[in-house]
């Protein structure tokens, strides 16, 4: 057997994402990102975008549903990235940051993202 080939695809980010997310930090808008994709995948998004920054918390799903409510509540400000979430994750990622006082908007295209939008104080889909 002999290599031939080894192919990476990537696809790039739309036109404006790192302006919209960098607008946001202005505005004082704490941007965060939860994601079916995997964790280094997820990583190497929101560093493009500017969402993962020194100090922030990249977390996967299995794990951040296993946490207790007491580490929840002390993770949940600074987490940046959640990778290999579900439908229950983004939802209590969302409880949790209502429940730290703050307003929270959630955007999504999918029925996975339906508890976590109807949770938010603003969803758009």
């Amino acid at each position: 057997m002999t290599l031939i080939a080894i192919t990476g695809i990537e696809d790039p980010l739309r036109p404006g994402v790192r302006e919209a997310v960098a607008d946001c930090h202005k505005a004082g808008v704490t941007v965060k990102m939860c994601t079916g994709d995997n964790v280094l995948t997820a990583r190497s998004i929101a560093l493009q975008c500017g969402i993962y920054t020194a100090g922030g918390i990249i977390m996967e799903g299995p794990i951040f549903r296993q946490l207790e409510r007491q580490d929840l509540l002390d993770v949940v400000p600074r987490l940046q990235v959640l990778a290999r979430s579900s439908p229950e994750d983004k939802r209590v990622l969302v409880a949790r940051l209502k429940h730290l006082g703050e307003t929270v908007a959630v955007t999504g295209d999918g029925t996975n993202d339906a508890p976590a939008l109807k949770t938010a104080d603003i969803g758009f889909s």
